[in-house]
């Protein structure tokens, strides 16, 4: 098991990357492609969560759009243990489906109409089915079948008092037709040994699942902490039981992702039960059953 060690924390990635709450790893690195995955019920589940990518980085041609971005290792100075650094980094957040035409997300990923109008919902921004690389600038592409527009927010809250309530509920502009709104724990609380999956985009990546996950803590009313190998853009990720495939809430918040090792940045490893945990908005004090029909 990798240890973890106090360095000087990035303060910001770069400038490159948009600011936002960071995450960090527990233990073994624990993030796989999904179709890396064992249990292939937590891959069917991954189709269903949507990254939220900038219409800026999204050009139409044809029947497909390309997506036009950076990679991870484009951005700063990475050691060479860091993965994923030659895979594209389009996500600015995650979010998941929980109605048809109906997406969960994290409160401080859609603010306003103004994001609502320049972000789009993304299906299947995963690295075995975005194809081949179109050109010396990583661009690939997705069908525009996929890609679904903000219509409206439905109903939203970011309080940063005692509560720190975290969530927005979206109506995207037309029905999800080729995959299924994912269940999702209706009352009471998780057995204290229950296992988690975080399905999302660490980093702004292509569809990552990181397994393995714990309960830290899940005393405070509408959110609960635990043990996940999440980064920045994993916000509004769905934490998903690992034996139910119920969601049990979204991420929302979290450590520090990377350190500086003198000359590059690593990963930021934490033992087991250190560092601060994960905060998940509970997903049994998010109003959004009322948007269900």
């Amino acid at each position: 098991m990798k240890k973890a060690s106090l360095f000087l924390i990035l303060p910001l990635i770069c400038l490159k990357i948009n600011a936002g709450p960071f995450k960090v790893i527990y233990g073994e690195d624990d993030r796989y492609e999904p179709f890396e995955l064992e249990n292939s019920r937590i891959e069917e589940a991954s189709k269903s969560v949507a990254a939220i990518i900038s219409n800026y980085s999204l050009k139409k041609i044809g029947e497909k759009t390309e997506l036009v971005s950076l990679t991870l290792e484009d951005t700063i100075e990475y050691c060479p243990s860091v993965p994923f650094k030659n895979q594209i980094i389009s996500a600015s957040c995650s979010s998941v489906l929980i109605a048809p035409d109906v997406v969960l997300t994290a409160g401080h990923c859609i603010k306003t109409d103004w994001d609502c109008n320049s972000k789009s919902f993304v299906f299947d921004y995963r690295i075995d089915l975005l194809g081949e690389k179109e050109g010396p600038y990583k661009r690939y592409r997705i069908p525009n079948s996929n890609i679904y527009k903000c219509s409206k927010i439905l109903e939203r809250k970011l309080v940063k008092d005692e509560t720190l309530e975290d969530w927005a509920i979206i109506k995207l502009d037309r029905k999800v037709t080729d995959r299924t709104p994912l269940n999702y724990r209706k009352y009471g609380k998780m057995d204290p040994e229950t296992k988690l999956s975080l399905i999302g985009f660490p980093s702004g990546l292509p569809l990552k699942v990181a397994t393995n996950g714990k309960i830290r803590s899940d005393i405070a009313p509408h959110y609960f902490v635990a043990e996940l190998d999440a980064f920045h853009m994993n916000s509004g990720s769905p934490v998903v039981n690992e034996e139910t495939l119920e969601v049990e809430g979204i991420l929302v918040r979290g450590e520090k992702d990377f350190v500086n090792r003198l000359g590059c940045y690593d990963l930021m490893i934490c033992k087991e039960g250190n560092c601060r945990g994960e905060d998940v908005s509970r997903i049994t004090t998010i109003p959004f059953e009322k948007y269900i029909y």
